[in-house]
Formats: structure tokens, sequence, C-alpha cells
């Protein structure tokens, strides 16, 4: 169980083999900033893609030696994204970080079915570690970036993602909170009737190894208090692992609103080929660092 990011680290150290990254236009001094620190820690073998004369010069006043990095130029946004994706297909490149480019011209590259970066069977989804003051643990949210507003089909896709994320990284029987407005069944509310659904097909053994509850309030799902005081009974209730917000919107203001409380994150995008992490261009060095190595722990080395 991971307390907080800076777990992340030690873990990798400990557990993950070096991994290549390659990084999609990466000219940002912040992207690059996040990326050096991985490569100097053992974490990572970076690959950038690019404009060259803007990545040598950004890297030099980093105090990096380019030498230590292939960089490939790149004329376009376009090119530095298929570079990357043909590395990919080449097995030389083990996951992706988005760096100075717009995520939806980057996912829409991505979600191309000539890309050749979808798999079978799943959909593209965010997750995301946050590290909330005063929750004993990091809980990852999902899906707050790519879904706009997923069936019940989607909502199962969007959950098996975080599962294999939450199981690669050791997290054995993680605690899924399937949230809406309130614990209590309505019928009027479909977030509220799929959550029930999920549930039950969580009861029919249609999910890997977890415990998942809903419909469930988000503070029964991470405050304990609110669980004693409204008496709830769950195993989830005050621990979970996992949020699953109904949709984009209600994923995206909740994430966007824990961050301007003080939440620390890091986020990868799942379901695709290789795992690509992407966080805003304007996120912290230490965000980007962590979710590079967020990265790092869940792609397989070689595929």
């Amino acid at each position: 169980m991971f307390k907080s990011l800076s777990d992340f680290l030690p873990f990798c150290k400990e557990n993950v083999p070096q991994k290549t990254l390659g990084v999609i236009k990466g000219e940002d001094a912040h992207t690059l900033e996040a990326v050096v620190k991985a490569q100097s820690e053992g974490v990572i073998k970076a690959i950038i893609s690019g404009n060259e004369e803007k990545i040598v010069e950004t890297l030099k006043s980093l105090g990096a030696d380019p030498a230590d990095y292939e960089i490939i130029n790149t004329n376009s946004d376009e090119e530095a994204i298929q570079k990357m994706i043909d590395l990919v297909h080449e097995g030389k490149v083990d996951f992706l970080m988005k760096g100075l480019i717009e995520t939806k011209d980057l996912m829409k590259k991505m979600v191309a079915k000539e890309s050749g970066m979808r798999v079978p069977g799943k959909i593209m989804s965010k997750v995301d570690f946050n590290e909330l003051k005063g929750y004993h643990k990091l809980y990852l949210l999902t899906d707050s970036a790519l879904n706009t507003k997923p069936d019940l089909a989607g909502k199962k896709k969007i959950i098996d993602n975080a599962l294999d994320v939450l199981h690669a990284v050791g997290i054995e029987e993680p605690k899924v909170a399937i949230l809406a407005a309130s614990e209590t069944l309505n019928p009027k509310l479909q977030e509220s009737v799929d959550a029930a659904e999920l549930k039950k097909m969580w009861e029919n053994g249609e999910f890997s190894k977890c415990i998942i509850e809903g419909p469930i309030s988000i503070d029964l799902a991470i405050d304990p208090e609110s669980v004693k005081i409204k008496n709830y009974q769950s195993p989830v209730g005050g621990d979970a692992d996992m949020l699953v917000c109904p949709d984009l919107v209600s994923g995206n203001l909740m994430g966007k609103g824990m961050l301007l409380a003080g939440t620390k994150a890091a986020g990868i995008i799942v379901g695709a080929k290789v795992p690509i992490v992407l966080m805003s261009r304007s996120a912290a060095v230490i965000e980007k660092f962590n979710s590079i190595l967020f990265g790092a722990m869940t792609a397989k080395k070689g595929e």
C-alpha cells in the first residue's frame, strides 16, 4: 500500500527494471526536468522527439548532457507522435509521455484505428493516483479525461483498466467505490442505477480480484468519520483504493477541485498498447516526475 507519492521512487528502484520512455515533443523545461530527474535516478532511459535544437538547448539549461539522450528531430506535432508510435510497435519504447502538445491532438492520433495503439476489447481511460491530506493512503481516481459519458459496459472496462494498474503495483484486493450522489439507490439517476448494477456484476464474479461498493457517496468512500456517523456498513467505507466517477465532467471537476485544495497527483492513460504519461502542461515538475514513475511501474518491458 502506498501512503504517499514519495513511495514511488523507492518502489521503482527495488521492484521495477529500467524502462525506455518515449517523450513526445519534449521541448518544454517542466517535462524535460522531470525526464532528466527520472533518468538520473536510473528508472528510465529516455528517447525524445521534437525540435532537436530546442530540446538540446533546454537540456543544457537544466545542466544535462544532451549526449545522454536519444533525440529524434521532427518538424510537426503529427510527426513527433508518429515517430514514437513507430518505436512502440518496434518494441523499442515501453511507455510514452506527453510533452508540449495538446492532449486532444495526441489522443486523436492514439485512438485512431490505424495507429495500432488500441487494444481489442479495451478502451483507453485516465487513472490518477491522488495523495489527499488526511487520508491514510493513496487512492486512484478514474476516469477524469477521456470517456465523456460511458455506458455500463464502458464503466466496466474503465474499472478493469484501473484494477490492472492496482494489481500491477501490488494492491492485491483493491476496494472500489462506484460514486453517486448517495449510497441509496435512486432509480431516477442513471449513475446510481449503473453503480448498483456494477456491484451485482462483481457479486457474480465478473471482475478480477477486488471488493466493489456502489452506489456510494464520496464522503462515505474516503472519510471514516462519516462512516461512523452514518453507521455505514461496508469494507469499502472510509478505505477506498479506487474512486470511479460517473462521467468525465464529474471526474474532471473532482480531480481539479482536489488539486486546488492541495491534493498531489500522478496520472497516466491506460488501456492502450503502452501506458501514456499525461498531466497538464502546467503541472509541476514533481507531478510529472511522479507520473513517469507511475508509468514505469505499469509498463511491461519490451511490449
